[in-house]
């Protein structure tokens, strides 16, 4: 199979861990930040951060050989235009913002041909997305959960101009990266899509359940995590999201 390549838009915790795994599994990924600076620390967090490459070697999940190769298939620019000249795809993971992601798109839409344009999007419609773009077709959602490098789940969410091609690459990708997928249609009246909404759920009885004097945050936790085997209840998982940000 010939060498496959990809663009990494924003080196965040959600960024890093993306081009992580994309480079773990062979593509040459370009990874995209705005300054200097950040594009530094995206190497970095990928290198030496929580579920890095370094903590890959000290697990035994990767040789020394191996995490020099996969250092080898990244590189980082803040040079849009670079980063996706070429690429297979490109997978937009900058903060979780619309109007910073649909300037985000509107640039992809500039300097990219026909490739697919997916968002790492945790919940806002895939059409208020693709509405940046001049062809919607080329737009979906993968949504990966984080840690990227840990976490099996990826939604793929299409919207109803999404092109089947768009969607079945998107499908490829996860069955290569060796992680589980789930394909919905998108939902513009609602923000999530189905694990979020679900969890969003528990998460408003559980606070109603604190706030009534029922339980402590602690004993909830507890008590979903022991009673319904969930590797973190919903008010630790909270506080993980606090410190991704």
């Amino acid at each position: 199979m010939a060498q496959q390549s990809a663009a990494v838009v924003g080196g965040g915790i959600m960024g890093a861990g993306i081009a992580q795994v994309l480079a773990r599994n062979g593509y040459d990924v370009a990874v995209r930040e705005i300054n200097e600076e950040l594009a530094e620390e995206a190497e970095e967090r990928i290198v030496s951060g929580n579920y890095g490459l370094d903590d890959a070697v000290e697990g035994g999940y990767l040789s020394e050989d191996e995490k020099d190769a996969v250092l080898e298939r990244l590189t980082f620019t803040t040079d849009l235009d670079a980063a996706t000249d070429g690429t297979d795809f490109v997978i937009e993971a900058v903060t979780e913002d619309l109007a910073i992601k649909g300037q985000v798109f509107r640039d992809l839409d500039e300097v990219t041909d026909d490739q697919p344009l997916y968002s790492n999007t945790s919940g806002f419609a895939v059409t208020s997305i693709a509405n940046a773009v001049s062809d919607p077709s080329r737009v979906a959602v993968t949504h990966f959960f984080n840690p990227v490098a840990v976490m099996d789940m990826v939604e793929i969410v299409r919207a109803p101009e999404t092109d089947e091609a768009v969607v079945e690459r998107a499908e490829e990708l996860v069955d290569e990266l060796g992680k589980t997928r789930v394909t919905i249609d998108d939902d513009p009246g609602s923000y999530g899509f189905l694990a979020n909404r679900c969890h969003a759920a528990m998460r408003e009885e559980a606070q109603k359940i604190v706030d009534e004097g029922i339980a402590t945050e602690e004993q909830v936790d507890k008590a979903l995590e022991d009673g319904y085997n969930l590797p973190v209840g919903p008010f630790s998982l909270a506080g993980l999201g606090e410190e991704w940000d």
